[in-house]
């Protein structure tokens, strides 16, 4: 009798520190939800703002071009720079989205992991489309074919597919931060080799991504300038 009341009493004692467990764990999500709330009420507000002056720019832009006016190439790069910050913000939010929607099964630190490497290879891919679809695109090589406005549209939407690659690399940085964080605080430590992956990973793809847009930027001006708008 004796030994079968000791091993109730440990039971009852692994019930105990399970049940103490619980309300911890949910109070370290309940934590993190409302960092996650916050920014993106952020980023929504900010949108309204870029959304306004990109249209702006855009329109500046097509009405310089059409005019021919001097100042025409130097509008074409302000409105592919709004066009990239919007998307960026955008790019910012899904993926915080995102996020929400991984965390809310509330997963593994391994399952989280597995999901970052699912991102981040997302966003490999959709580097190399935009790679591609600069390289391919008819409307890039010639702007007798086709009229302005369209062909500001073209460059605007591949400035806004680089900007969304850009702004969701940039968040999966700080998730990984976060991430760390909230496993830590439920003494689940993720993977030191996973985090110098996921930074290091991250850097390199904004770095190209932006190198990319700054030349797609220059080249446009110069389109714009003297009608050369054959690549090098």
């Amino acid at each position: 009798m004796a030994k079968g009341g000791g091993s109730m009493r440990f039971i009852g004692l692994i019930l105990l520190s399970l049940a103490a467990a619980t309300p911890v764990a949910a109070s370290v999500y309940k934590d993190f939800v409302g960092v996650w709330d916050a920014r993106d009420a952020t980023y929504r507000t900010e949108r309204e703002a870029l959304d306004a002056r990109a249209k702006s720019a855009a329109t500046r832009a097509v009405e310089a071009l059409v005019m021919s006016a001097p100042e025409a190439p130097e509008d074409l790069v302000v409105a592919l720079a709004d066009a990239w910050s919007l998307s960026e913000l955008v790019g910012r939010g899904q993926t915080l989205w995102a996020l929400r929607e991984h965390m809310a099964a509330r997963p593994s630190a391994a399952l989280s992991e597995a999901w970052m490497q699912g991102k981040v290879d997302e966003l490999r891919r959709r580097q190399a489309e935009a790679n591609m679809i600069e390289r391919q695109i008819d409307i890039l090589k010639g702007r007798d074919t086709v009229s302005v406005q369209h062909w500001i549209a073209a460059l605007e939407q591949l400035s806004m597919m680089r900007g969304n690659i850009s702004g969701a690399a940039a968040e999966l940085a700080l998730i990984d931060q976060n991430l760390r964080s909230y496993y830590r605080a439920q003494s689940q430590e993720p993977s030191g080799l996973a985090v110098t992956l996921w930074a290091g990973a991250l850097d390199a793809l904004r770095s190209a991504t932006r190198r990319s847009q700054d030349d797609f930027q220059d080249w446009s001006a110069t389109c714009a300038r003297t009608g050369s708008c054959v690549r090098q």
